[in-house]
């Protein structure tokens, strides 16, 4: 039997997931969608859990603006390969 075609075809509709540990919650329409914000979200709690008070603030101010402003972490991205790759390539005594 097919779906008729004002009605979405079996399966997932969404699904919501709520964190026990800090009660977030994020809702997904698709599996792989729902899979990868529990992965994020677990991975979040995972950083965050490993930074003391003062580097939370620092980090959260960073991503603030970073995460405002896609065309800067293009650039401050692209600033720091091209300084690992410069300090990667220099010769032992130019260091």
């Amino acid at each position: 039997m097919s779906a008729r075609p004002d009605q979405p075809a079996s399966g997932w509709d969404q699904a919501t997931f709520r964190c026990g540990q800090c009660g977030a919650q994020r809702t997904a329409t698709t599996e792989a969608d729902y899979v990868r914000a529990i992965s994020a979200h677990r991975d979040a709690h995972a950083v965050f859990d490993r930074l003391n008070e003062v580097e939370r603030n620092g980090m959260g101010s960073i991503l603030r603006v970073l995460l405002e402003d896609v065309t800067l972490s293009a650039e401050l991205l692209a600033l720091i390969t091209a300084d690992q790759n410069h300090r990667n390539t220099a010769s032992p005594t130019s260091r």
